[in-house]
């Protein structure tokens, strides 16, 4: 799905913490990798949404995850 239809399942659910997964993984699209991260990010703050977005293999408390950073973007 892409990130619009993501937050859209997300509202549709009526889900209290979105985390996307399968960003970020392998750089094998058209775009830069980060794009997904940027856009769903965007959209979560747009929509009031919480999105939690730890970095791969970082571990995730499921019972209060926590925002995480923009790990994604350079230092």
């Amino acid at each position: 799905m892409l990130p619009e239809q993501s937050l859209q399942a997300h509202l549709d659910l009526r889900g209290r913490w979105m985390l996307p997964i399968h960003n970020g993984t392998f750089n094998l699209a058209l775009h830069p990798w980060h794009q997904p991260f940027e856009r769903i990010t965007a959209l979560a703050a747009e929509h009031g949404v919480s999105i939690t977005t730890p970095m791969m293999g970082e571990r995730l408390d499921l019972h209060a995850p926590a925002p995480g950073t923009p790990w994604w973007r350079p230092a």
